[in-house]
């Protein structure tokens, strides 16, 4: 007998592998990148103050899926037994990774 519902079946599974809790992961870093960039200032420019708002707030999803990718690929390789310290400083090694790269093609692209 399988043990989906109909009501689930658009879901993966959940199991072992590189993408385990992986929506989990995702809820919580759009969430997290979200939050901070829609609360930063907006410049005086000529665009209207929504358009600028709505700019932040899709490079803030973007920058927690960049970090929903790294973080759930580095927990699931290199913290399988879900260590507390460990897990923490993979949250902060993959925000300082993001971010360096984010900042960085922001600042090349201009």
């Amino acid at each position: 007998m399988h043990s989906t519902t109909p009501h689930d079946e658009h879901w993966p599974p959940v199991g072992s592998g590189l993408w385990t809790r992986w929506w989990g992961y995702l809820a919580r870093w759009l969430l997290f990148g979200l939050a901070v960039s829609v609360f930063q200032p907006v410049d005086d420019s000529p665009e209207p103050w929504w358009q600028l708002k709505l700019i932040q707030a899709l490079l803030g999803l973007l920058f927690g899926l960049a970090c929903a990718l790294v973080f759930t690929l580095a927990e699931n390789s290199w913290n399988t037994p879900r260590v507390k310290w460990k897990s923490w400083a993979i949250v902060l090694a993959t925000w300082l990774l993001v971010k360096v790269v984010f900042v960085s093609t922001l600042a090349i692209i201009g």
